[in-house]
């Protein structure tokens, strides 16, 4: 797809980044992004997303939680289905940012179940961190599978919001086919990022062991 002259406008501080440039712009607008969330993490993630032009759509039965209330909805929002709300002021934030097919990639808070096409990524903590998890297309999905039953739902206020912004810039980064197809981070207070060991699943355990000698 071209860019239009008002998109080109609205999207300017991402199309001169040189990862992204126009035909990542491009990439982000014909990608989607399907939100399994309730919370801070979900909603900060669904606005960064939608703000920078990927189609976002809400999935499931649930309804808007207490800390969900910030960059898209208002507290009179809580406790409102989760999908219907949020098409709402997606539309009303970036029209370009309407999924009218829901389909695409799944960004959700733990606990989920992970289905349909990559990317895939996780907003979760330990109790202590707020950490996301994820996976391109290329990634392992039972090693993905054996990370994320390992941890809990993410944190919620201002540690959940940043968890957002990071997850929101983990997918966009997955779709324009940039950095590693499996991987976790842990985001550590105040504000700190650490690498996250990735559980193996049993086959790529056996394939990364040296050989015999």
């Amino acid at each position: 797809m071209a860019l239009r002259e008002d998109q080109i406008l609205r999207y300017s501080r991402q199309i001169l980044l040189r990862e992204v440039g126009g035909r990542g712009q491009e990439s982000l607008l014909s990608g989607a992004a399907r939100v399994d969330a309730t919370g801070a993490s979900g909603m900060t993630a669904a606005a960064y997303l939608a703000g920078g032009g990927t189609p976002v759509a809400g999935v499931g039965a649930l309804t808007l939680g207490p800390w969900a209330p910030g960059f898209l909805m208002a507290a009179t929002d809580v406790g409102q289905p989760m999908a219907a709300t949020l098409a709402r002021e997606v539309s009303a934030l970036n029209p370009d940012a309407a999924n009218r097919e829901r389909g695409g990639g799944l960004l959700a808070e733990l606990p989920t179940a992970w289905s349909g096409e990559a990317p895939w990524v996780a907003l979760c903590g330990d109790g202590a961190r707020a950490g996301v998890v994820f996976r391109g297309a290329e990634g392992c999905v039972w090693c993905f599978g054996e990370t994320v039953r390992h941890l809990g739902p993410p944190p919620d206020g201002a540690l959940g919001v940043a968890l957002g912004t990071v997850g929101a810039m983990v997918f966009q980064r997955l779709r324009l086919g940039l950095g590693p197809t499996l991987g976790g981070r842990w985001l550590v207070p105040p504000g700190g990022l650490e690498e996250m060991d990735v559980r193996r699943c049993p086959r790529c355990a056996a394939r990364a062991e040296p050989p015999a000698p």
